[in-house]
C-alpha cells in the first residue's frame, strides 16, 4: 500500500511537469536574463501554478549570502511613519524583498537591542527611520556589518541619509502666513531633540528675522502629543497669549491647539489662523480643513529602500538625498483680522 504524503512541490517536479530541465525551470522561475523560449517559459509558469509552487526565498538567498530582507526600525506608527512604512513596502515587493519591522518607541536602549536582533537574523541591510535623537550613536559605517540607511533628519555619524528640508519648509510657512498679513506668530514645539521639528522652527525664524517689518514669536514647547498641544494653548491663551497665527510642528499638534482655540472662543480661521506640517489624510476633513506642509514620507521610504538596495549590490551611493516639502493651502489659514 502506497502512504500518501503532504510534501511540498519543489523545482524538480515543476520541471518533470512542464517537460524541461531543471537549470531551465529555475531560470524561469527566478525570472533570471536568460533566452528561454516563449512556449517553453507559459509551460513552466503553468506547471508551477497547478503544482501550487513557491519559491523558496530563503534557499535562494542562502545560494547568493543574502536572506532577501531588510530590517526597519520607525520610532512610532503614527501617520506620518505608516506613509513612510508604505513607501519602503512598495519599493521592497518590487525588489523582491521582505522588510521586518521594528518599533524603537524613540529609546536608544530599545533601539540598540532592535539592531542587533536584525543582525542575528542576517538581514541584508537596515533603514533607520528617525526625526529625534534617533541614530546609530557611537557606531560608524565601517563598524557596522551590513549596509545602513537613515531616513530623516538626525545626527549621521557618516551613513547614507534621505530627508526632506524642513528649514526650507518652515520658511514657506511664515512666507505663507506673512502674506495673508499676520505679524503675531506662536509656534508649537515639541522636545528639542527632535531635529525635523527644530529645523522647521529654525525656518520660521529665519523667515522673520529678514522680514522689514516687527513681529512677535511666542514658542509653546515641550509639546508631544495633541493633548499637550490642548493644554499649553489654553495656558497660553489664559495668559495673554495674542497670536493671529499659530505654527504646529505637526498636524497632530494643529488638532490640539485648533480644539483650544475654539473652547477660549477664538475661532479659526477668522480669529486666529493656523497651520501645521505633514499633511495628514484627515487633516483635510477636519472644519475648516487644516492648511499643512505635505512632507513626502512616502517618497522617503521609497528612495531610502532603494538608496539601501543599491548599497547592498556594492554600488555607490549618495550620502544625502533630500526632498522637498509642498505647501496645501486650506481653509484654516486666511487674511489677518
Amino acid at each position: 500500500m502506497t502512504r500518501k504524503t503532504n510534501s511540498v512541490p519543489g523545482i524538480r517536479d515543476v520541471a518533470k511537469m512542464a517537460g524541461v530541465s531543471v537549470a531551465t525551470a529555475s531560470r524561469v522561475i527566478a525570472k533570471a536574463d536568460y533566452p528561454v523560449a516563449a512556449a517553453t517559459r507559459v509551460r513552466v509558469i503553468e506547471a508551477a501554478g497547478a503544482l501550487g509552487f513557491v519559491r523558496n526565498a530563503m534557499a535562494r538567498g542562502l545560494s547568493r549570502s543574502r536572506s532577501e530582507s531588510v530590517g526597519v526600525i520607525v520610532p512610532a506608527l503614527h501617520a506620518y511613519y505608516a506613509a513612510m512604512i508604505e513607501g519602503i513596502d512598495e519599493a521592497a515587493t518590487r525588489q523582491g524583498l521582505t522588510i521586518l519591522l521594528g518599533l524603537s518607541r524613540g529609546d536608544e536602549a530599545k533601539r540598540e537591542q532592535l539592531v542587533t536582533e536584525f543582525l542575528e537574523r542576517r538581514v541584508d541591510g537596515l533603514l533607520i527611520c528617525a526625526g529625534a535623537d534617533d541614530h546609530l550613536p557611537g557606531r560608524t559605517p565601517t563598524e557596522m556589518p551590513i549596509p545602513t540607511v537613515l531616513i530623516g533628519q538626525q545626527a549621521n555619524p557618516g551613513f547614507p541619509i534621505v530627508v526632506t528640508d524642513n528649514v526650507a519648509a518652515g520658511y514657506e510657512v511664515a512666507e505663507h502666513l506673512w502674506s495673508l498679513g499676520h505679524r503675531a506668530f506662536a509656534y508649537l514645539a515639541p522636545d528639542k531633540g527632535w531635529h525635523d521639528f527644530r529645523d522647521r522652527q529654525v525656518g520660521v525664524s529665519v523667515f522673520l528675522k529678514q522680514a522689514d517689518e516687527a513681529y512677535k514669536l511666542d514658542v509653546l514647547d515641550g509639546i508631544y502629543s495633541e493633548a499637550d498641544a490642548f493644554s499649553r494653548m489654553g495656558e497660553a491663551l489664559k495668559d495673554g497669549l495674542a497670536a493671529t497665527a499659530v505654527i504646529a510642528s505637526t498636524d497632530r499638534h494643529a488638532l490640539g491647539a485648533m480644539a483650544a482655540l475654539t473652547d477660549a472662543g477664538r475661532w479659526v480661521p477668522d480669529a486666529v489662523a493656523v497651520v501645521g506640517f505633514d499633511n495628514y489624510l484627515s487633516s483635510q476633513y477636519l472644519r475648516p480643513a487644516l492648511t499643512s506642509m505635505h512632507m513626502p514620507a512616502g517618497e522617503m521610504g521609497r528612495l531610502g529602500l532603494e538608496t539601501l538596495v543599491a548599497a547592498i549590490g556594492g554600488h555607490q551611493v549618495p550620502m544625502r538625498s533630500e526632498l522637498r516639502a509642498t505647501l496645501v493651502a486650506r481653509g484654516s489659514s486666511v487674511p489677518s483680522p
